[in-house]
């Protein structure tokens, strides 16, 4: 089995991409589709109906390992299922656990706002399930300047989503430096807004490639 991480900073149009692939392999019955469980993650509320992950954005110190052990088992659970259908050959993700471990948990334990007993236990979870026999990795990554990946975060203008630009920055720089170190790896002009890019034939082009 082979997965296809779509990879790249907030904003930077990995829903949209993944959504025009599960439109371009219409029909493939051997193609899974995994979009980030956003919406399991606005389920979880406290008392006054604050989701965690507005309540992360606001307030990392006291949410960060809440919100990555959370973000980890839920997209587990969601790649397990896929990964234990015996039809799929292919599953397409938006993001993968790898994501979570190299930039966003690492970010947040290099900042100080997941502590060594915190970055201790999130990694000895990350080792003991992520393993699954006869899988391979490809990345799609949707490079994209921080600037514009905040002005796509403020049009589409989610409650939960009030990220400074030096956020943005910071997740760019992490990608870039995990993502560096990958062999099997197309990157795309996320510079271009996927909805209009005239060029989307050409990456559908290098995407079928993969498959």
């Amino acid at each position: 089995m082979k997965i296809i991480c779509v990879e790249g900073n907030i904003g930077s149009g990995k829903s949209t991409l993944v959504e025009k692939l599960k439109q371009k392999y219409l029909g493939r019955e051997d193609v899974c589709f995994l979009q980030e469980p956003v919406e399991q993650w606005l389920q979880i509320k406290d008392k006054d109906g604050i989701n965690i992950l507005e309540k992360y954005y606001k307030d990392q110190h006291t949410y960060a390992f809440s919100f990555q052990m959370m973000a980890y088992i839920s997209r587990l659970s969601i790649l397990k299922r896929a990964i234990e259908n015996p039809k799929y050959k292919y599953i397409i993700t938006e993001r993968c656990l790898f994501t979570d471990k190299n930039v966003f948990c690492q970010m947040l334990y290099d900042d100080g706002f997941i502590d060594d007993i915190g970055y201790q236990i999130y990694n000895k979870w990350f080792d003991e399930f992520n393993y699954f026999e006869s899988v391979t990795y490809s990345y799609v990554y949707i490079r994209t300047e921080p600037s514009v990946s905040k002005y796509r975060v403020d049009k589409r203008s989610r409650a939960e989503e009030t990220i400074p630009l030096a956020y943005l920055e910071k997740c760019h720089s992490y990608h870039e430096l995990w993502l560096n170190t990958k062999d099997s790896i197309l990157v795309l002009d996320g510079n271009q807004d996927v909805c209009i890019n005239p060029d989307i034939s050409s990456w559908y082009n290098e995407i079928d490639k993969l498959l």
